[in-house]
Parts: C-alpha cells; sequence; structure tokens
C-alpha cells in the first residue's frame, strides 16, 4: 500500500525536474537571437520574448531568421539592444529585423520590449523602421523616440502611459539641429555598465 503512494510522488518530482530543466534552457530560436547578447534577461523573459517575435528558424548562417515556414527564402538578421531608456533598473529590449519582405521600402523593422510591472515582456512599436534615436524630451519617464525610414519627415513617438504612439513629425532638415542619442549607442553605454 505504501508503495502506491511512493510511484506518484517519484513521477511527480521527475516531471517537476524536467519543466525546471526546460524553463532553464534557450528555445533554439532565442538561443539564436540572444546569441552573444550581454543582458540581464532571464532564461524566461527571452524564450517568452523569441516566442511573441513568431520568427522561425530560416536554416541560414549568416540571416538566420524567417518570418514563418512559407517565407524561409526571404530570411533575415535581428539586431538585439539591450538598454535602459527609462532609467528605472528594469531592462528594456530593441530589435531590428527584416528585409523588403518584411519591412518595405524600410529594409528593417523595429520592436521594443517593455517589462511590465508583472514582469512579463510586452512588445511595443513593431513596425517597418531604423534604429530609433532617443531625444531629450520625454513623457512619463520614457524618452521620446525618434525613428527614421523613407520619406522627408520622422516621426516621433511618446509614451502615453501604455504604449508609445505618433506624437509628431520633424522635418528632415530640422534633424541635424535635434539634440538625440541613437540607440545602438546607448545600448553599447548600458552593456559597459
Amino acid at each position: 500500500m505504501k508503495y502506491l503512494f511512493i510511484i506518484p510522488l517519484l513521477l511527480l518530482s521527475y516531471c517537476s525536474q524536467m519543466f525546471a530543466q526546460q524553463e532553464n534552457k534557450l528555445t533554439p530560436v532565442a538561443a539564436a537571437l540572444f546569441k552573444n547578447i550581454q543582458t540581464k534577461l532571464t532564461v524566461t523573459a527571452q524564450n517568452s520574448i523569441a516566442e511573441k517575435l513568431g520568427f522561425v528558424l530560416s536554416g541560414n548562417e549568416e540571416q538566420p531568421f524567417a518570418q514563418d515556414k512559407e517565407s524561409k527564402d526571404y530570411p533575415f538578421a535581428a539586431t538585439v539592444l539591450p538598454t535602459d531608456i527609462n532609467k528605472d533598473g528594469k531592462e528594456e529590449i530593441f530589435i531590428s529585423y527584416g528585409n523588403a519582405f518584411t519591412s518595405g521600402n524600410t529594409g528593417s523593422s523595429i520592436v521594443l520590449f517593455i517589462p511590465s510591472t508583472a514582469g512579463s515582456y510586452t512588445p511595443h512599436l513593431n513596425f517597418p523602421g531604423t534604429v530609433p534615436d532617443v531625444l531629450a524630451t520625454s513623457n512619463q519617464g520614457y524618452p521620446d523616440l525618434l525613428i527614421g525610414g523613407p520619406g522627408m519627415e520622422f516621426p516621433v513617438y511618446r509614451w502615453n502611459g501604455k504604449t508609445y504612439a505618433l506624437y509628431k513629425t520633424i522635418k528632415d532638415t530640422d534633424y541635424d539641429k535635434l539634440k538625440k542619442v541613437n540607440i545602438e549607442d546607448l545600448s553599447k553605454a548600458y552593456i559597459k555598465g
């Protein structure tokens, strides 16, 4: 009779250990995405971001991702840029990815993952554009973001308390007058500490 209780306990223990090991292992897409990236994200957060992006592996070493299984003929690379744009001690993740197939004339798309109060990462932006510039202006603790692309004007996105929304546009002639820093430079400084 004792043995009838021990077997389920052993089985439960084994399953718990297997689940814990899976939680501590990057999925293949997350491993490719975060390869050689210095980040404070947990394995669970990295896996969650990779899952929310929805990328699949393309089989191409230099351009390891595709939008889905049907578009593997249009592979692309992705650049992960960790930073702390609102200086709250929690890492935000910018990801630049794509090509003309995924992003049209711009040739790349940008997505920003921001941690919620619960700790899960929520995607913002996620449209064609270049790696943003962070402007000196801000709202509710988050800096305004200028996102380039084709055209004669640059859209500026402002945090509204829930997401980044289009705030205004800047004419091409005024771009050089702005006080700004590119996210790539901010990410490098953040990683150096």
